[in-house]
């Protein structure tokens, strides 16, 4: 029997409660944290194995921006997820099939038969069907949960998997020092299957089906972008383009200065990505508890200042690991900062049966301009130093924090 999920009103002092009574949230929750756990292990996996296989920082962009590149196709998958009848059977289709994906790289490098292009392909496989699943989990808190609820969620569903998910970066992180990228791929194909058995039960209904055409769907979800209503999302389109040509660095650059900066590369590379994460997991928690709905625009215009300056002190020359490492922890809070108020907001400020396109066409942007952006601070990575890079990065994010402050409106977000 499929469980109800019907959304909640809650309130400050009980919405926790609340949200821990939902237990339609709580099982799509549950299978949420399992898929990101494992996206945890395959993130920390996959760019220090495509240096070790080939030596070379162009094909760590280059997996980047397959990844990245596929990402920003969302737009054009966006709309099925929208009308899809239950939400559950996306997961249902994805989870499955990015495992067997996941599995084939595994066995691969087991076999030593891994080459760059059928890692690239199997990674553009999988980042496909990310772009599904990940649609709908923009629109599954919508569904299930009430707009005063979702800074909440999202703070309590990063305290439920944060813990799990930080194993899961720590874990791939031990992976890929003493055993090798490939256990890291069988433990993500393994979570995957996890992720799977927490929908079967649940039911996501979209309520209102919508009958029309799949091309005027796809229009009806650009034109929440038009006119004076759409002015805010153009706007965030538009400093989007800058922000995400360097939303993919950061991973390149923790490379770069784990290889070339510290004395033990592969512990460096663990502790200063797992730091990252721990610093987003803060900042959800904060958010969550803050519930900052009328203040997200200044969120929005702080978070990638502070990020910026955050990367000119995370690749100050002979900077000692610890010192890195809690610079990084801050700078993965700050990022997160962003992004949760980003996506929060485009939940409660829009109606629930168009939010899907409504995220896909924005990381159109995003995705867009962070492909070019993999490919071009790959290829820089080869021949710039750490700092050099970590300039590029500080000026893109600080240039699109003072932008979001410079245009009218942003301020004001809320909802």
């Amino acid at each position: 029997m499929a469980v109800a999920t019907a959304p909640t009103p809650g309130s400050r002092m009980d919405g926790y409660r609340e949200l821990f009574r939902n237990r339609g949230w709580l099982l799509w929750q549950t299978s949420a944290t399992a898929a990101n756990v494992g996206y945890s292990v395959y993130a920390i996996s996959i760019p220090w194995f495509a240096y070790e296989v080939s030596g070379n920082f162009l094909v760590v962009g280059l997996v980047l921006f397959i990844e990245v590149g596929i990402y920003s196709l969302t737009f054009l998958v966006a709309p099925l997820v929208d009308r899809a009848r239950n939400k559950r059977n996306v997961y249902l289709a994805c989870y499955p099939a990015q495992a067997v994906a996941a599995g084939a790289i595994a066995v691969a490098i087991f076999d030593h038969e891994l080459s760059v292009p059928l890692l690239l392909g199997l990674i553009a496989f999988i980042s496909l069907l990310w772009d599904v699943a990940w649609a709908a989990n923009n629109v599954a808190p919508a569904l299930l949960l009430s707009r005063e609820q979702l800074f909440r969620a999202e703070g309590l569903g990063t305290l439920l998997g944060g813990g799990t998910q930080l194993g899961g970066y720590a874990g791939g992180a031990v992976l890929v020092v003493w055993v090798g990228p490939g256990a890291g791929l069988l433990l993500y194909a393994a979570l995957l299957a996890v992720a799977t058995v927490p929908v079967l039960p649940l039911s996501i209904p979209s309520g209102t089906r919508s009958e029309a055409p799949y091309l005027s769907d796809f229009r009806e979800g650009w034109r929440y972008f038009s006119g004076d209503a759409g002015a805010a999302l153009r706007k965030l389109g538009s400093v989007e383009l800058l922000r995400g040509f360097v939303n993919t660095a950061p991973s390149v650059l923790i490379v770069v200065l784990a290889a070339h900066t510290f004395a033990d590369s592969s512990d460096a590379y663990g502790v200063l990505f797992v730091a990252w994460v721990i610093g987003g997991v803060a900042a959800a928690l904060l958010l969550g508890e803050w519930n900052p709905r009328g203040r997200v625009g200044w969120i929005l215009t702080a978070a990638p200042v502070a990020g910026g300056l955050l990367i000119l002190t995370a690749v100050w020359p002979g900077i000692s690991l610890v010192v890195g490492a809690a610079t990084w922890f801050l700078f993965g809070a700050a990022g997160t900062a962003y992004g949760t108020a980003f996506y929060v907001y485009l939940r409660g400020a829009y109606p629930a049966g168009a939010v899907g396109r409504i995220t896909g066409n924005l990381y159109l942007f995003t995705g867009s301009a962070g492909a070019v952006g993999a490919v071009v601070v790959g290829t820089l990575a080869g021949v710039w130093s750490a700092q050099e890079i970590g300039f590029l990065v500080a000026a893109c994010l600080i240039a699109a924090g003072t932008l979001l402050f410079a245009l009218p409106g942003i301020r004001r977000l809320a909802f």
